[in-house]
C-alpha cells in the first residue's frame, strides 16, 4: 500500500496532497502480463457510480508506453461495454510506501476488506 500520481513530496495519509491511495505489484512479465493484471483489475472493480474522491480514485498506472497502450485499449474495451467510467490512466511516477500503521489495514482488524481480491485464475 501506497501513494502514487501525485507531486506532493512525501505524502502521507493525513496529508496525501494530489496522489491517490494504491498498492504496488512486482511481478515477473515470464509469468503474468501487464494486460493480464489489468484484465484482473476489471475483473475486481466496480468502474461506475459516483466517481470517487482523489484519494480514492481510480486509477491504472503504466510506466512505459506499451504498458500505457495497453491500459487504453482496456479502457476503451470497458466503456464499449459500460459508458463512461471513472478510471484514470496515468503514468506511475514515484511511488511512495504508506506508513507502517497504513500496511495491511484490514488484515489487521480481521476485515475481507473493500478491496479484497480473490481471483477466480488459477494460482500463478
Amino acid at each position: 500500500m501506497g501513494y502514487a500520481g501525485g507531486t506532493t513530496p512525501d505524502p502521507t495519509y493525513r496529508s496525501m496532497g494530489d496522489h491517490s491511495e494504491c498498492v504496488q505489484i512486482d511481478y515477473d512479465p515470464a509469468v503474468i502480463g501487464y494486460s493480464d493484471l489489468v484484465a484482473e483489475f476489471w475483473a475486481q472493480h466496480r468502474p461506475t457510480g459516483s466517481p470517487p474522491p482523489r484519494q480514492y480514485a481510480s486509477v491504472i498506472f503504466y510506466a512505459d508506453d506499451e504498458e500505457r497502450a495497453a491500459a487504453e485499449s482496456s479502457l476503451s474495451a470497458v466503456e464499449s461495454g459500460l459508458g463512461p467510467v471513472h478510471t484514470r490512466i496515468q503514468p506511475i511516477g514515484p511511488f511512495h510506501l504508506a506508513e507502517k500503521y497504513h500496511q495491511k489495514y484490514y488484515k489487521k482488524r480481521g476485515l475481507a476488506g473493500l478491496c479484497a481480491i480473490t481471483s477466480r485464475r488459477a494460482a500463478v
